[in-house]
C-alpha cells in the first residue's frame, strides 16, 4: 500500500520516480495514488513542475553524491568474474537527496537549514535477488533474497558503520582512515576498501565471508583473536561451537547468486540443490535421500528456476512438486 493517508505522498515513493530510480511496482503505486483523485493529479503535476524548474540549481550543492550515483554501472570492472545481472537499482545517498530537493523546491527549505547534517536511518529489505544500493561514501551493496540491510545515511566522520542479515555483495570504496565496519549479529566485519561477499542468515549454523579482492578483518564475538582474509580465502563462524576457522574458497558458485552463472562438475545433487536454493530463493526436499548421491555435471548462465528443474528432473528421471517455496523431489513412477 502506497500512503496510510491516501491524501498524503508518499515523499520517498516520489522522490524514486522523479530521481528514475522507480521500479515498475514504485510506478504502478504512484499512479494509483494519483488517479484515486483530482486533488492527487494536480498535486503530482505541481510537484513535477517544481521537480523541473529547480532539479538543476538544487543539485549544485549534491556534486559528491551525484558523481557517485554515476558510478552505479562500474561493478567489477576490473575482475574476472561475469557481469551482474541486475535486479532493482537505487542509491540510499541519492534518494534522499532527491526527497530534500523537493522538500526545498516546495518552500520547505527552511526544515532543511534547521537540520542540514543529520544522518537518517534506512532499513532495507529485499525480496528479491539482486537489490543493489550505492551508499553515500560510493560503496556498493548488492543483496540477496531475504536480507536485511540496516545504516544511517550520510556516515559519520568516525567510520562507516552497518548491519546485514542475510547475504550481501560489498563493494567497498578505499580509505584508510575511515574504516567501514558491517555487524552481522555473530561477527563484526572491518575494511577499510575490498570486494567481499558475507553469508550470514540468522536460521544458518555458519556465517561466512569470502573475500574477492583486498584484506577484511573479522572479529568474533568470543575470546578468540581477530583474523585477516586476503583473495581467495573464506572465514568461516560456526554458530554452535562459536569458533572462528579460515578456509581456501572452493565453491565455483559463490556468486551465483549475483552473476546468474551456475557450474556443476560431477556434483552431487545434495549440493546442486543447495546451490539452487540460494539462487533462487527455494527449498529443496527429496522423498528419499539417496537421490542426493547422484552427480550433475552442467552449466546454466541466467536461466529461470523451471529451465532448471526440467534438466535436473529430465536427467535424472525425477519429477517435482512445488507446495510454496518448497520443492519437492522425487522418482517418477
Amino acid at each position: 500500500m502506497m500512503l496510510e493517508n491516501e491524501k498524503n505522498i508518499n515523499w520517498e515513493l516520489a522522490a524514486r520516480v522523479l530521481s528514475g530510480e522507480a521500479d515498475e511496482i514504485d510506478r504502478g503505486l504512484l499512479e494509483q495514488w494519483v488517479h484515486a483523485d483530482r486533488a492527487n493529479e494536480q498535486e503530482w503535476e505541481r510537484i513535477k513542475d517544481s521537480w523541473l524548474r529547480g532539479e538543476e540549481a538544487l543539485f549544485v550543492q549534491q556534486t559528491d553524491t551525484e558523481s557517485a550515483w554515476k558510478n552505479v554501472h562500474r561493478f567489477t570492472k576490473e575482475s574476472s568474474f561475469p557481469e551482474v545481472s541486475k535486479g532493482r537499482t537505487f542509491s540510499l545517498g541519492k534518494t534522499l537527496a532527491v526527497a530534500a530537493s523537493v522538500i526545498v523546491v516546495l518552500g520547505l527549505s527552511w526544515f532543511l537549514l534547521l537540520k542540514p547534517q543529520v544522518n537518517q536511518s534506512s532499513l532495507i529489505v529485499s525480496n528479491s535477488p539482486r537489490e543493489e544500493m550505492l551508499l553515500s561514501d560510493g560503496s556498493k551493496v548488492i543483496l540477496n533474497n531475504s536480507s536485511r540491510f540496516l545504516c544511517n545515511q550520510p556516515f559519520n566522520d568516525e567510520e562507516r558503520t552497518v548491519e546485514l542479515e542475510g547475504e550481501g555483495f560489498f563493494e567497498v570504496e578505499g580509505d584508510i582512515d575511515w574504516p567501514f565496519v558491517i555487524n552481522t549479529g555473530d561477527v563484526t566485519i572491518r575494511v577499510t576498501g575490498t570486494k567481499f561477499n558475507v553469508r550470514a542468515y540468522p536460521n544458518m549454523d555458519v556465517t561466512e565471508i569470502a573475500v574477492l579482492e583486498g584484506r577484511v578483518e573479522v572479529v568474533p564475538p568470543s575470546e578468540q583473536e581477530m583474523v585477516v582474509l586476503t583473495v581467495g580465502q573464506t572465514a568461516l563462524f560456526d554458530k554452535k561451537s562459536r569458533l572462528l576457522s579460515v578456509v581456501e574458497t572452493t565453491d565455483p558458485n559463490l556468486l551465483s547468486w549475483l552473476t546468474g552463472q551456475i557450474k556443476f562438475e560431477e556434483t552431487p545433487l545434495s549440493e546442486v540443490v543447495e546451490t539452487l536454493g540460494r539462487v533462487y530463493s527455494a527449498d529443496f526436499q527429496f522423498s528419499d535421500e539417496e537421490l542426493g548421491e547422484q552427480k550433475l555435471t552442467a552449466r546454466f548462465s541466467d536461466n529461470s528456476l523451471d529451465f532448471v528443474l526440467e534438466v535436473v528432473c529430465t536427467t535424472f528421471n525425477l519429477e517435482s512438486k512445488r507446495e510454496g517455496e518448497t520443492i519437492f523431489l522425487s522418482a517418477q513412477k
